[in-house]
């Protein structure tokens, strides 16, 4: 079983760094969860993360989430879940 994250490449979104599938073991199970990563870009410098424009920042990334939930998963096949990782 590989625990290296796997890059999903072939993907491109203007609000999206970086999509990864990794295994995910919670608390030690032995059972793992496939959890597809999505890291969105880095706010633009001098722009406040806790301003409203980073919630709309976040808003069209869901906006556009089963999309790119359909796009990796015809890359990688079934996942548990996804999380996004903002910065």
């Amino acid at each position: 079983m590989n625990i290296v994250p796997e890059h999903v490449t072939g993907i491109s979104h203007p609000m999206v760094r970086e999509i990864y599938l990794k295994k995910d073991f919670g608390n030690g199970a032995l059972k793992h969860e496939d959890v597809l990563v999505i890291e969105t870009m880095p706010p633009e410098p001098g722009e406040d993360p806790d301003h409203e424009s980073f919630d709309s920042y976040l808003i069209d990334i869901l906006a556009d989430l089963d999309d790119l939930k359909m796009q990796a998963q015809s890359k990688v096949g079934h996942f548990d879940r996804v999380d996004i990782r903002s910065h």
